[in-house]
């Protein structure tokens, strides 16, 4: 577009006035001579026209299109709480409504499923719950009186949540406030995990899980992240920031190579070289908000948007994800 600005230059050429002759003439007696005026002339100013150069401006670039996560290969999970569609929600005997199934975005089909045969076991919906939007809530319970709260995410047929020993990475926008003095399984809240369990929960998980708080003793827990491969040094990342206040972040995993990264809201907070352990956890179920049978690790918190890359990312969807994200979820 262009947009033309004058610049204005006046030429002047200034004509002279023409001399008066003074005609002295024959001097006679009580006589004046006449006196011969020579009309003046006046020269014309001439103004050069005016010549307005125009301003080109160069045209802006094309519009950049908005970031769409859909478009990142690799791309196998994707749950968006703030999508009423998405979610299915049932009414027990009595109680708010429970969610049966979170729909999975992408073609792989990955839903977050309750327990049909246990209904209180299952999350509700928390509106307004993190920048205005809708986020799915979990309940820790009470010990050794009620129970969690969980979804789990079954092995697909196209194994597109196993990942290997190769490259992953998952993104989770969330808050929680577990209470570090109620011992391991209230006091640490599982947000993502794809393990198994030696001999029957009593040895730390083999697999990618990522805890909010760490688990210690069992007695108080520590504070703090964990995302872990295996329990095998290195294998394990932790971060003893305390998140568990109910303010909402966006926390990811990733692992690129060797490479063990636990970020932040964006940030990376811990990394390690670990030994790349097979974290495929064959016929083991994802679960969020708990672990076992909702006993273990019961998150109190919420999580408003979880996504899944299996393979290699690239740093500009990594950045577009964590972007994405922020924004949507006003996180720091």
């Amino acid at each position: 577009m262009k947009k033309g600005f004058a610049y204005v230059m006046v030429l002047c050429a200034c004509g002279g006035t023409g001399d008066t002759i003074i005609d002295g003439g024959d001097s006679d007696s009580g006589t004046g001579g006449d006196v011969a005026t020579n009309d003046v002339t006046t020269n014309d100013v001439t103004s050069n026209d005016v010549t307005t150069n125009d301003v080109v401006q160069q045209d802006a670039p094309a519009d950049v299109a908005p970031f769409n996560p859909a478009n990142v290969s690799g791309l196998v999970l994707w749950l968006e709480a703030d999508i009423q569609s998405s979610i299915t929600l049932a009414t027990p005997d009595s109680g708010p409504q429970k969610v049966t199934k979170w729909a999975d975005q992408t073609v792989h089909a990955n839903h977050a499923l309750g327990l049909s045969q246990f209904f209180g076991r299952n999350p509700s919906v928390k509106a307004s719950a993190i920048n205005k939007l809708p986020a799915v809530h979990f309940d820790q319970g009470v010990q050794n009186q009620t129970s969690g709260q969980m979804l789990f995410i079954n092995d697909n047929t196209d194994l597109s949540l196993q990942w290997g020993t190769g490259d992953f990475f998952v993104a989770i926008v969330g808050d929680f406030d577990n209470n570090t003095s109620n011992a391991t399984n209230l006091g640490v809240g599982c947000f993502f995990t794809k393990a198994t369990f030696p001999n029957g929960f009593q040895q730390p998980p083999v697999g990618l899980y990522l805890y909010g708080n760490v688990p210690g003793s069992s007695i108080n827990p520590g504070t703090g992240l964990i995302f872990s491969t295996s329990n095998t040094a290195n294998d394990f990342v932790t971060t003893t920031n305390a998140y568990n206040n109910g303010n909402a972040h966006l926390f990811a995993i990733r692992r690129q190579g060797a490479k063990l990264d636990l970020y932040v809201d964006g940030a990376s907070v811990a990394s390690s070289t670990s030994n790349t352990v097979d974290v495929s956890a064959a016929k083991s179920q994802v679960r969020i908000g708990a672990d076992g049978d909702a006993n273990l690790f019961r998150l109190d918190g919420d999580i408003g948007e979880i996504m899944a890359v299996k393979g290699v990312l690239s740093t500009s969807d990594q950045t577009g994800i964590s972007s994405y994200l922020k924004s949507k979820w006003a996180t720091p």
